[in-house]
Parts: C-alpha cells; structure tokens; sequence
C-alpha cells in the first residue's frame, strides 16, 4: 500500500518574499547610510531600528530559499517516508519517525493537517478538502511506528 501526496506552493509566494525582504533591506542600509553621514536625530535608536529592519528583510530572502517554500511531494509506502523537494530527496524509516498527529483545524472538517516528526526535521502537511486521505495515511503511518508503549 502506498500513498502520495503533493503539496503545491506559488512561485509568486518566494518573489514577493524575496522583493519584500530586499525592500526591507535597502531601507536599512539606506538609513545606515544616513546615520553615518549624519544626518537625523536619535541615532542610537534610528540605527536598532535599521537593525531590525535589515535582519528582518535577510530573513525573508533567505526564508524563500528554504525546501518547504517550493512544492513538495510526500510518499508514504511500506518502506516508510519519501520527501521529494526542490534541493533533492530525503528517505525516512519507520524507525526514525517519532510521532504522528492528526489535526483536525476546521470545526467543518474540511481542513486537516498531518504532523510527522522525524528525528531531523518535522513535517506538517495541509490537507485541504481531503480529510479521508489524511486519515488513511495517518492510521497507514501510526500503525507503522514504534510507540512507547509498545515496549512492555
């Protein structure tokens, strides 16, 4: 038994985080820029604020470079987890997931969210209008792990 699912993400997602991130960095330097020149008042504050502001903008850009910004697909077989992203694969056991939840978000049940952690990274996985597959994979996968209580 296997299943496969593929969460898709909007490339005008990553460019406006990248131009938000830039425009935010820009400012920065250009009040940086100012300071040092000096011009305005309150210097010490105007630079924590460029600070923030320029951290906040790398953050962005490097926030849409990340794996879970682009479209991934997650395969769940007998062998265990398959996540293909935009940098490649990663191959997981049964043995190196630890949990597994289900979350049901919507009081409609229209929204579902699956969340694997692995011992590397942690998962969370929307679904949307597809409750049914998000309960067969949570029960394919719970009753594949190894639980704590199951040591006795």
């Amino acid at each position: 038994m296997s299943f496969t699912y593929t969460v898709p993400k909007r490339k005008t997602n990553r460019i406006t985080y990248r131009i938000t991130g830039s425009i935010f960095f820009l400012v920065a330097f250009c009040q940086f820029i100012l300071v040092a020149m000096g011009y305005g008042n309150y210097k010490i504050l105007a630079l924590i604020f460029a600070l923030f502001l320029g951290s906040y903008g790398i953050y962005l850009i490097s926030a849409s470079f990340r794996k879970q910004a682009f479209d991934i697909t997650y395969q769940f077989n007998d062998d265990g987890l398959k996540v293909i992203h935009h940098y490649g694969e990663t191959q997981y056991s049964f043995e190196q997931i630890e949990f597994v939840t289900m979350v049901i978000a919507d009081e409609n049940m229209m929204f579902y969210v699956l969340n694997v952690k692995t011992t590397k990274d942690v998962y969370s996985i929307p679904f949307t209008m597809k409750g049914e597959l998000c309960e067969k994979i949570y029960e394919f996968v719970n009753s594949r792990i190894k639980h704590d209580d199951d040591e006795s």
